[in-house]
């Protein structure tokens, strides 16, 4: 499941990433993971990523749910 850390990365959802160690997001993908063991839907995966970046970083998170949109389907497009 490295891949959803790549997806992730290349996201970079808070820009932390060139001022920031590679790992940055790690409890996050964690998080993402664990949603994805449920056998989780696009709707519920992308509100799940919304959910996790904003309890994490709060008013910093920008992105909209569509954005949470596109990177659930390629996280699901990855895991088939």
């Amino acid at each position: 499941m490295n891949s959803i850390k790549l997806i992730i990365n290349e996201w970079d959802p808070i820009d932390l990433l060139l001022h920031a160690p590679e790992d940055e997001y790690a409890f996050e993908i964690k998080e993402i993971k664990k949603l994805l063991n449920d056998n989780i839907n696009l709707e519920n995966l992308s509100e799940g990523i919304y959910e996790i970046f904003k309890l994490n970083f709060g008013d910093i998170f920008k992105k909209s749910k569509s954005d949470c949109i596109l990177i659930a389907e390629k996280i699901l497009f990855i895991n088939k």
